[in-house]
């Protein structure tokens, strides 16, 4: 089965007010949801998505490696959330790196076969 992504790769990603939102509540509630991110303290956050669908994506915070949500997707962004983080400009880098991620998928060298 073969599947075609639409020309602009971003539209099967998740929205960047998705990922600002979900940036901004890690920022504001930490990993224990009791208080926010202190100063000089930073949360890793991943998203992930099979870039074919853009309700269909993950995250994770942390270090899950192959435990967390994002394990079951092929395309990984990692950044961190800190207290000066700018969610606005967190959500266009991890959109970025997960377009770039499938802008490589979609070329002929690449090997689909994975």
């Amino acid at each position: 089965m073969h599947f075609q992504l639409p020309t602009n790769i971003i539209d099967n990603l998740p929205s960047k007010e998705q990922l600002i939102e979900l940036i901004e509540h890690i920022q504001h509630n930490g990993l224990d949801s009791n208080s926010g991110i202190e100063e000089d303290e930073f949360i890793d956050i991943t998203i992930a998505s099979n870039g074919t669908d853009p309700n269909d994506w993950g995250y994770q915070t942390g270090d899950n490696s192959y435990s967390g949500a994002c394990y079951f997707y092929r395309h990984w962004a990692i950044g961190y959330i800190d207290d000066q983080t700018i969610a606005e400009h967190l959500a266009v880098e991890l959109l970025d790196q997960l377009e770039e991620c499938l802008a490589y998928e979609q070329l002929e060298c690449w090997d689909k076969k994975r």
